[in-house]
């Protein structure tokens, strides 16, 4: 939407966004063996502002940040019970920032051209989406309660910039990487049903590692995967895998 520099080496980006997600989740319970079957979709819309210390390579300092509102609908089915369907709403907001380091340059046996980066970050992450409270068919009452987390992260990015020479002038990129975080969160999500709480366990803090790749087709077009691990107390675990298409514009 709008771009600016200061001293004709940095540059501001400013822009708008909108995303679709689809979200399918298994969850059961070690304890008592109940299982859960969810599904997640939605769409999300908002700002982005992004500064570059230096834009042409990307190394440097680096901010950003991003507001959106989200809008969802949910459906939950557990132990071959009818399911339950509801909505969220709310906004979720970041600033994140670090500072890249150029770490060496080495040519492959088939002509790509590599640059290796190291990216310590820090990134605060407020989370305003809510579940709406609804009463289930058997007439159990549910509420939901985390909304307004705010969720602090520290960690270190390393990956691959791998440009082959016949896509010279393309802006065809290969970026594959891997990035180890320490996670906070200030509140953790629970559900409440007739007044019993059942929450999370041991997300308060979490170890992360995540590994994946970013592809740049053209200079509009970016597909990405990633799959993570987080890792907290009294055998938390979880386990992700994403993939996206970006176009900018």
């Amino acid at each position: 939407m709008a771009q600016w520099s200061s001293n004709a080496q940095d540059r501001w980006h400013l822009g708008v966004m909108a995303g679709y997600a689809n979200q399918h989740s298994n969850t059961q319970s070690n304890r008592v063996g109940y299982k859960s079957d969810g599904r997640i979709s939605g769409y999300s819309a908002g700002l982005y502002a992004t500064w570059y210390q230096n834009d042409a390579n990307k190394t440097g300092a680096y901010v950003d940040s991003w507001a959106l509102y989200n809008w969802f609908d949910n459906s939950v089915s557990s132990d071959n019970r009818s399911a339950d369907d509801y909505d969220s709403r709310g906004v979720t907001a970041s600033v994140e920032g670090g500072y890249t380091f150029e770490a060496g340059t080495f040519s492959g046996s088939e002509g790509t051209l590599n640059t290796w980066y190291v990216q310590p970050q820090a990134q605060i992450t407020w989370m305003g989406v809510k579940d709406s409270d609804h009463t289930r068919k058997d007439g159990t009452r549910i509420e939901t309660e985390g909304d307004g987390n705010v969720q602090t992260r520290l960690g270190v990015k390393t990956y691959l910039n791998s440009h082959h020479q016949r896509d010279d002038g393309k802006q065809r990129e290969f970026q594959p990487y891997i990035e180890a975080n320490w996670i906070n969160n200030s509140k953790v999500y629970a559900v409440k049903m007739n007044g019993q709480t059942v929450g999370r366990e041991g997300a308060r803090n979490l170890g992360e590692v995540r590994t994946g790749v970013e592809a740049k087709v053209n200079n509009n077009l970016s597909l990405w995967g990633n799959v993570g691990v987080q890792l907290g107390d009294k055998g938390y675990s979880d386990t992700q895998g994403m993939l996206g298409v970006k176009y900018s514009w």
